[in-house]
């Protein structure tokens, strides 16, 4: 079997917990429900598989109980070189079709569906925090799901060359919907940036960036972005990936 290059799954000891999926070289997100009870069970260390099978050690970074989502820094060994996965993250469209990037071994089961809506509200505070994700319904020829916990939830595309486009990760049910029970729950990208201190935006940079505590750099530019819309190559390329929007990052670190 073939796994997406963008699937990581997450290990305590020899026991696999979760996947999650890739957002750089360092940083990858996976469901926080399943790092355990307690912020000390959930700050333990963990082991990071990789799509080509090698493990390496993992923290983790922070926890977010209102999103479900879990930040964890991939720790690379001296030396070693890992690039990074050809992957967009994209908004869901109403109704689209997807699939769970994460495939059990052995009984060939996928997990897929449709997107049912693109904005509902996942959990809220007393103090007025809210948090969205996508609601999702999948077609129910999977029995146990909770073992697709921190999955990409992936575009489905007819063509298994086309590169990924991630819609987000499958979360925990919130205990408070009514939602039917073929009903899924994925966070969402733009969450995580917004709740993670780790993702630190610029309006230019102002120091060197620090490798454990900044991802990337978000630079103004007005003139290479009017110069972009206007490209006829930056359109094709949107319309081929199956995206309706971009933003140009400066990575702060490259492989």
């Amino acid at each position: 079997m073939t796994h997406p290059k963008h699937l990581i799954q997450v290990f305590r000891g020899n026991r696999r917990i979760a996947s999650g999926v890739r957002l750089t070289k360092y940083f990858a997100l996976t469901a926080a429900h399943r790092l355990g009870d307690d912020r000390e069970q959930r700050r333990r260390p963990v082991v990071v598989r990789l799509s080509d099978g090698r493990r390496l050690e993992g923290e983790v970074k922070d926890c977010d109980l209102l999103t479900d989502m879990a930040l964890v820094r991939i720790i690379f060994r001296k030396g070693e070189s890992v690039p990074l996965p050809g992957i967009d993250f994209d908004a869901a469209q109403p109704g689209e079709s997807w699939t769970a990037a994460h495939q059990p071994p052995g009984n060939g089961v996928v997990l897929r569906g449709t997107v049912s809506h693109v904005s509902v509200i996942y959990q809220s505070t007393r103090d007025n925090q809210a948090v969205n994700c996508h609601q999702l319904r999948h077609d129910g020829s999977c029995g146990n799901v909770q073992k697709f916990a921190g999955s990409p939830i992936d575009r489905e595309h007819p063509d298994p060359d086309h590169p990924s486009v991630v819609l987000g990760l499958l979360v925990a049910r919130p205990t408070a919907t009514t939602a039917s029970a073929n009903t899924l729950f994925a966070g969402v990208i733009i969450e995580a940036v917004r709740r993670f201190d780790s993702f630190r935006f610029r309006p230019e940079p102002s120091q060197p960036p620090s490798e454990s505590e900044q991802i990337y750099t978000v630079l103004q530019d007005p003139q290479a972005e009017a110069a972009a819309r206007k490209d006829e190559t930056v359109r094709a390329g949107l319309q081929r990936a199956g995206v309706s929007s971009y933003v140009n990052l400066r990575w702060n670190h490259r492989p």
